[in-house]
């Protein structure tokens, strides 16, 4: 009787957790105390896990948790949570479509300075959604809309071609790993990449 209790309290407990604190619990499985002090792969690693066993209608509401504990990994944050919804409703374009542009308005209004990496990093997980993603961007930040549709052009490297961490103008990464916590690039130790559409540096 005990045992049952004690099973349907943690159930419970966990059934009302905040997107926040399941991300939190994640990062903790891997030794960190502290969000702040996680690596980039840490808690890039623990937000994917996260995001894997999310209903993708939840997943806006979980990036904007992780883009507040973050904010640094803006762009990687919505990278993950497109692919994970990619991953659960490919065949349903109409709805992907949707949750896709809810994850970039809500990851812009949580972090509005990266307004442009965060809208290459969605183009980049799903170059497909190109328009719908660039639309949600100037949604959300109508101010910046040149400046959005200028950096968001046909130029982007697809997210399924790069082979390294990608980097914004602004030196944020995000990673273009396999969506697999076991996969994300150690951004620590990535080294200098070169942009594809710049020389490199002398």
């Amino acid at each position: 009787m005990l045992l049952v209790t004690c099973v349907s309290t943690f159930l419970t407990a966990s059934s009302f957790a905040t997107p926040a604190e399941e991300i939190a619990r994640a990062v903790a499985v891997n030794g960190v105390s502290s969000i702040s002090q996680a690596r980039p792969t840490q808690f890039l690693k623990a937000f994917t896990s996260v995001a894997l066993r999310t209903q993708p209608r939840d997943l806006p509401d979980y990036v904007v948790a992780a883009v507040s504990l973050r904010s640094d990994l803006s762009p990687n944050i919505v990278a993950v949570a497109v692919n994970a919804a990619t991953r659960r409703w490919e065949a349903k374009p109409e709805a992907l479509c949707a949750i896709v542009q809810r994850i970039v308005k809500e990851a812009i209004t949580a972090d509005p300075e990266a307004a442009v990496p965060i809208a290459n990093a969605a183009i980049s997980a799903s170059p497909e959604l190109r328009r719908y993603i660039v639309a949600a961007a100037i949604s959300a930040k109508p101010d910046e809309k040149n400046v959005i549709v200028r950096a968001t052009d046909d130029k982007t490297v697809p997210f399924a071609f790069l082979s390294f961490p990608a980097f914004d103008s602004s030196g944020r990464a995000f990673t273009a790993a396999p969506l697999n916590p076991s996969n994300i690039w150690d951004l620590e130790n990535a080294g200098n990449v070169n942009s594809p559409e710049q020389p490199a540096s002398d």
